[in-house]
């Protein structure tokens, strides 16, 4: 298992001695310019953090999270596509204590996989 954390700039102070494999500090704010890039240095790390583990039972990437929303639907995105794509397993533990109501069936669809993958 490797662990990732994706931190705001403004709040990486705040974990100070807190140890991950690697720790990637993110903008507060991203724009529409700059997620894309975001998500691609996010996929790629989390890619190199796998193939660290090949060959190894129980391998998965772990992402812990302190920033903005985007920076959270990257994540879960990620993690379904990588999945289907790469067979790479990752972990959110942060979305297992969130309560959500959700009465829209397109989210419903989509926590239904987020679940399915987790299983």
């Amino acid at each position: 298992m490797k662990t990732l954390f994706v931190c705001s700039d403004r709040k990486i102070n705040t974990h100070v001695g807190e140890e991950y494999d690697f720790i990637l500090e993110v903008p507060d704010q991203p724009t529409t310019e700059n997620i894309a890039d975001w998500a691609a240095r996010i996929r790629t790390r989390i890619r190199s953090m796998w193939k660290e583990q090949e060959g190894t039972p129980d391998a998965k990437v772990v992402c812990h999270l302190d920033g903005p929303t985007p920076y959270n639907a990257i994540l879960n995105n990620l993690q379904i596509i990588m999945k289907a794509e790469e067979n790479i397993v990752i972990e959110l533990p942060y979305m297992a204590n969130l309560d959500m109501t959700v009465k829209d069936p397109e989210t419903i669809d989509l926590l239904k996989k987020l679940d399915a993958n987790n299983r």
